[in-house]
């Protein structure tokens, strides 16, 4: 009887578990792109991409859905490189400001003002 009951709890945890709904996510732009603004989210992108300092690729963050993170320039000896860019999604969830990497999903919160796209 007690064992009926404990997989009834697990269950009814499970199920109550799968209805939650995470916040939904809109595409956004930065609100501003000055100096100090872009610093932050060159920090918070190299920490994303395991560097300590990052360029930024072409594009304008307040008007740009996405922000591209350029690959390391080449050594001295390198005369070609694989590397690619890694593209940043800017998205709106929750209220908060988040760059989502395209290539893993993986979601950076960013401690800038954005506003939704379009």
């Amino acid at each position: 009887m007690i064992r009926c009951k404990t997989v009834s709890l697990i269950a009814a945890a499970i199920l109550t578990g799968a209805c939650q709904t995470a916040a939904p996510k809109t595409e956004a732009v930065l609100a501003a792109a000055d100096d100090r603004t872009i610093a932050q989210v060159k920090s918070v992108l190299a920490e994303a991409v395991g560097r300590a300092s990052i360029e930024l690729g072409a594009g304008e963050p307040a008007k740009d859905t996405f922000i591209t993170v350029l690959p390391p320039p080449l050594a001295s000896r390198e005369d070609r490189s694989m590397a690619t860019p890694v593209v940043f999604d800017i998205v709106l969830s929750g209220g908060d400001c988040y760059a989502v990497r395209r290539d893993t999903g993986e979601a950076f919160r960013l401690s800038v003002a954005c506003r939704a796209a379009g």
